[in-house]
């Protein structure tokens, strides 16, 4: 049985490899071409904004990864859950909303946060990343004009946090 959960746990980790490798690649490309075309020159100032602004974009989502997949090891090393601190989840959730604000006003999507004050005691720091990453991708799946809902909801005394898009649904695999 604990033969069949490594050979599980090995998979999961080389699918996490595939798939990082892929999602980290995506924006080097990025990078690398717009870099080669403000190379190039014979472009407007217009166009040189733009494609510095791509470059900054791309070259911080680089950095958020970068940042996850170390926080991912801390995690799975448990060295950062010690860090348990009593904060008000709602507001933080409220300000991962502001602060993906320019990403999902781009797209006039509408978000909906329906939930009253909820204090928890977490790791502040790794949960901020969560709701991020969470929100980010709804944001990303989501079609021109859509709506991203999230609440909060607490039951026997565990705390449900739900964030939801109207964009493609998650396939079971």
């Amino acid at each position: 049985k604990l033969a069949g959960e490594l050979q599980n746990t090995e998979m999961l980790r080389s699918d996490f490899i595939n798939n990082f490798s892929h999602e980290f690649k995506t924006p080097i490309v990025s990078i690398r071409g717009f870099a080669k075309l403000l190379q190039k020159g014979n472009l407007s100032d217009e166009q040189q904004r733009e494609y510095l602004g791509i470059i900054v974009d791309e070259s911080t989502r680089l950095a958020d990864m970068a940042t996850s997949v170390l926080n991912l090891t801390k995690v799975e090393n448990q060295s950062i859950l010690t860090d348990v601190v009593r904060f008000n989840l709602s507001e933080q959730i409220r300000n991962c909303i502001l602060l993906l604000e320019k990403k999902w006003s781009r797209k006039r999507l509408t978000v909906i946060a329906n939930f009253d004050e909820q204090h928890i005691g977490a790791n502040e720091e790794l949960l901020k990343q969560v709701w991020i990453n969470l929100i980010d991708n709804a944001v990303k799946f989501s079609p021109e004009n859509g709506e991203i809902g999230i609440s909060i909801s607490e039951v026997s005394d565990m705390v449900h946090v739900f964030i939801k898009n109207n964009g493609p649904q998650i396939s079971d695999e």
